[in-house]
């Protein structure tokens, strides 16, 4: 093996591929379906940072992001829909890995790091619907409270992810930390050693 192919790059870009794994129908693109998704997100999430204010401003602070500046109903907009694309297409992704049965080794590291991803995507998304403010919010963030709280040593668990919400309102600076930096840093790194992984065991399995 090169020094090419023994490096990151090398793995990220090899210079051969099986033929396979280049037709639609190996992957139907949903990985980088999911991928793009979660650059839009990125995106407009940064664009989002300059007037979202979590806590009790948070639905206020939406509600002038709509109706007060310009374009600022488009981003949200796309912040929302690509969080709905990133979950459908990530959970398809993996319907095609177990179709496929591309999780046996030597991928079985790439299919656990995909299931974590999923999970990931997941609380981003419920995360990401509590700041939103609002009663909705505060009727989510009591249910996760409260299934939470069910677990030994969920009480301390609740308090740390969920900070201090109200019936009313779901979106506290602490859900603000986990969804901004904690979650969404942990999902684009282990997209990038997703990746990493995959082109390191052969590239994608064709169906």
């Amino acid at each position: 093996m090169g020094k090419h192919e023994d490096s990151f790059a090398g793995h990220i870009r090899p210079r051969q591929i099986r033929a396979g794994a280049l037709r639609l129908r190996a992957t139907f693109c949903l990985g980088g379906f999911s991928f793009l998704a979660f650059i839009v997100l990125t995106i407009t999430g940064v664009l989002l940072l300059f007037y979202y204010q979590p806590g009790d401003s948070a639905f206020a602070s939406l509600s002038e992001l709509d109706s007060a500046l310009p374009y600022g109903g488009l981003i949200r907009s796309l912040h929302f829909w690509a969080g709905q694309l990133m979950v459908i297409t990530v959970f398809l992704h993996m319907v095609r890995v177990v179709w496929s049965r591309a999780y046996r080794p030597i991928r079985e590291l790439n299919w656990i790091t995909g299931v974590v991803l999923f999970g990931l995507t997941v609380m981003l998304d419920y995360s990401g619907y509590l700041l939103r403010g609002g009663q909705e919010s505060g009727a989510a963030a009591t249910v996760g409270q409260a299934l939470i709280t069910s677990l030994p040593g969920g009480k301390a668990l609740a308090t740390g992810f969920f900070g201090q919400p109200t019936p009313l309102n779901g979106s506290t600076l602490s859900m603000f930390v986990w969804h901004v930096f904690i979650l969404a840093g942990a999902a684009g790194f282990l997209q990038m050693f997703h990746f990493w992984r995959v082109r390191r065991g052969g590239g994608v399995r064709p169906l």
